[in-house]
């Protein structure tokens, strides 16, 4: 992908998968722009890349930072000028009912003014990344593939709803000539902020998380999921992959053979207690409750619970048929950012 003279932007660079993209760009000396909402998540990009490199300032001083806002269609214009290549990665993710207004604008109005504001710099190529909450699911066991139809009257969390209509907005753009492509990773599994999304899996595990749910998912490494976005812009294969999605998924895993890895290779102890539909169905309750009393969000909600205890497999082979790419063995990806979680602890 490589041209001196090109630009390529990346939202949501300051998160685990978009830090993630930035640092492999760099690696291939493309010229980086990002944009950022709140200087405060610089630091956060800096933590993130910090995994991966020791340079961070070198590489942090590398990017062009611009100051934008993806629900303030303005201020997307001077992001993007002389820009040949976007990947979207920005995106709200919560299965909390009370942040469904928010979310539902940032993830389906941002994307939709990314994909107008696209249109109107005249980007040459445009990949946004989507998720498997945005697939439809099958009924009969079969795992899912990019084919699988959403079905709108089936019952969706708030999170799946914006995804699909966010890619609503790219089909949008597709057949108003913008050349884009979609990815839908599985769960991505990365170093980051070990509060929040898959790497809080490593810091409940490390501090004694006894529970277990009966779900299985997909999963994948986030740097396959990054390798594969790069892959998807090169020049040569975007002919192939115009107007298509993609599902991105290494391995379909049961949460208790995750957690157990990731328990492993922590050296402590595996949670060992199953979670049943009751028991979880008491504890969204009871969160709800805390949180309503407290004034504060609750831990777990109804949508997490649907999602843990669902059993859903995704085939992930399309990309990998297409582009040659090999997915890290899902137990080398545990490993590795069970190295990096430790080395945060000494």
């Amino acid at each position: 992908m490589k041209n001196n003279d090109q630009i390529v932007l990346v939202t949501g660079a300051t998160g685990m998968l978009g830090a993630r993209l930035v640092f492999d760009l760099l690696q291939k000396g493309e010229k980086v722009r990002a944009i950022y909402r709140n200087p405060a998540k610089l630091e956060q990009f800096k933590t993130n890349v910090g995994f991966y490199a020791a340079n961070v300032d070198e590489l942090f001083g590398k990017v062009e930072w611009v100051e934008a806002d993806v629900l303030q269609y303005s201020s997307l214009f001077d992001a993007l000028k002389g820009v040949a290549v976007v990947c979207h990665c920005a995106a709200m993710v919560s299965f909390y009912k009370g942040d469904r207004p928010l979310m539902y604008e940032t993830n389906i109005e941002g994307t939709r003014n990314m994909v107008n504001a696209a249109l109107e710099c005249g980007v040459d190529w445009f990949c946004h990344v989507s998720s498997i909450a945005a697939l439809g699911k099958t009924d009969n066991g079969e795992a899912v593939t990019e084919e699988t139809s959403w079905i709108p009257q089936k019952k969706h969390s708030g999170y799946s709803i914006s995804k699909f209509h966010s890619e609503m907005e790219v089909w949008r753009g597709i057949n108003e000539g913008l050349s884009a492509v979609i990815v839908n990773p599985s769960v991505i599994l990365g170093p980051g902020d070990w509060n929040s999304g898959s790497p809080a899996f490593f810091d409940s595990i490390f501090n004694g998380l006894k529970f277990y749910t009966s779900g299985i998912t997909g999963f994948v490494g986030v740097n396959d999921v990054s390798k594969a976005i790069i892959d998807l812009c090169e020049p040569e294969i975007r002919q192939k992959v115009v107007g298509k999605r993609f599902v991105l998924n290494s391995e379909n895993k049961s949460y208790c053979d995750v957690f157990s890895q990731i328990a492993q290779v922590l050296k402590v102890k595996a949670p060992a207690i199953e979670a049943g539909k009751v028991m979880l169905a008491i504890a969204w309750r009871v969160a709800w409750l805390v949180a309503k009393l407290s004034g504060t969000k609750p831990l777990i909600t109804c949508e997490t619970v649907q999602n843990a205890t669902e059993i859903n497999n995704y085939d992930g082979s399309k990309v990998a048929g297409l582009t040659g790419m090999h997915y890290q063995p899902i137990n080398e990806v545990i490993n590795e950012i069970g190295e990096m979680y430790l080395k945060t602890k000494k």
